[in-house]
């Protein structure tokens, strides 16, 4: 008797565990599938109600825009934020030229004052916050910012005080959207590409990443997507990832023409270029996409054909690459802000004279669902299979050691 009772026990001990294990494994690998999902948006300049409305019945539920007070400014800055509230579209806000009026003489007060107010404007809608747009162009300077590394982080560390002193818990962008492959331009052995890595050195060895949340790039082929650019786009992005420890990628830009009169581009090799960037990138664990752009507009942008709609809002194959793309990464990713990082990393100029390697395989998608929810740790399933067999092991247990105390008695 005393010998089938332990086997009982044993039985009901392997039982539980077997219920159990399973359970806290799926648990857990629909957690992490959950946090890998890449956010997934476009960069909108402008915007119907339809397109809106679309947009939130998709997986595109992301859109990103100049932040301006001038209501007549190109970005249409007003339209999109409106538009993103009515149809509850996550909205990123790019804190830029646009926000300072394009003034030729603004300060660092000046800038501190308008980020103020975009984030009491806007922190209603506008959670994540992009600082400057390619700021390492030349081009893009103004007012207060040289283009130097040293205002550049000045622009940072400013705007991440103002930012997280209104909202704390709000995402800092920082970087601007630095190129990960701009061709042979300058030159073949010193692009603008390169430019900006060595220019990102200089950011992180003055102590900018202590004034973002995570990092934003820019991903365009300037042409036929070839190996080079490819290549390009893996390799920097590695780099950046190794330079700036700790802190998540958002390639806040991404986007190629379906046609251009410089090469021959089609719907076709927009389509493909959006699918094999996305699953680059993805595989790259990356962590948002942003297309560049939602429309093609031919009033302020004459000849513009980067967007997923054409000029008449009429959907192109890139539009349904896309959809097709975020139905199988559904997931709302966690946005906590990432601690800055202890210490710097070695900062040495990457060379493309490495070997390129190959592709990254993207980890598997989870599967799509409308309104997904966080699972907890143990499901409530589980308990109930638990504490019978707990209580029956229990019990068991009590019967052993009065049975044993009875023979030792005898």
């Amino acid at each position: 008797m005393f010998r089938l009772m332990k086997r009982v026990l044993v039985f009901l001990f392997l039982l539980l565990f077997f219920t159990v294990t399973p359970n806290l494994i799926r648990v857990n690998a629909q957690s992490t599938t959950g946090q890998s999902g890449m956010i997934n948006g476009v960069l909108a300049h402008e915007m119907t109600s339809q397109e809106a409305q679309t947009l939130s019945k998709s997986n595109i539920t992301w859109v990103s825009c100049d932040v301006t007070f001038d209501r007549s400014d190109s970005s249409n800055w007003y339209q999109i934020y409106n538009l993103a509230k009515q149809n509850h579209l996550f909205l990123l806000g790019i804190l830029d030229q646009h926000l300072m009026n394009y003034s030729q003489t603004f300060q660092l007060n000046d800038w501190s004052n308008a980020v103020n107010q975009a984030v009491k404007e806007f922190g209603d809608v506008v959670k994540t916050w992009e600082v400057w747009n390619e700021p390492n162009i030349p081009g893009n300077s103004l007012g207060y910012f040289d283009g130097t590394a040293q205002r550049y982080v000045a622009l940072m560390q400013t705007a991440y005080a103002d930012i997280k002193a209104v909202a704390p818990s709000d995402i800092v962008l920082g970087l601007g959207g630095v190129p990960l492959f701009t061709g042979a331009e300058p030159t073949i052995s010193n692009t603008y590409a390169q430019q900006a890595y060595v220019w990102t050195q200089s950011v992180v060895q003055l102590g900018g990443m202590a004034y973002c949340d995570a990092i934003a790039v820019h991903a365009y082929p300037y042409g036929a997507y070839s190996q080079i650019s490819q290549f390009a786009f893996q390799y920097f992005l590695q780099n950046y990832q190794q330079l700036c420890i700790g802190k998540p990628v958002w390639v806040t830009e991404v986007g190629q023409e379906s046609f251009s009169t410089n090469w021959t581009a089609t719907e076709a090799q927009q389509s493909n270029f959006l699918t094999q960037s996305y699953s680059l990138f993805e595989g790259l664990g990356v962590r948002a996409y942003f297309w560049y752009e939602l429309c093609d507009n031919y009033t302020v942008r004459p000849g513009s054909n980067f967007g997923l709609l054409d000029n008449s809002g009429n959907p192109k194959n890139a539009y349904n690459a896309f959809v097709n793309l975020t139905s199988l990464n559904s997931v709302t990713p966690n946005l906590s802000p990432t601690p800055a990082p202890s210490t710097n990393p070695a900062t040495s100029s990457p060379t493309l004279t490495a070997t390129p390697t190959a592709t990254a395989t993207p980890s598997q998608p989870p599967s799509p669902t409308s309104n997904p929810t966080p699972t907890p740790i143990v499901p409530e399933l589980t308990w109930t299979v638990i504490l019978p067999l707990f209580a029956t092991m229990l019990s068991v247990a009590v019967i052993l050691r009065h049975r044993k105390t009875a023979l030792l008695s005898n």
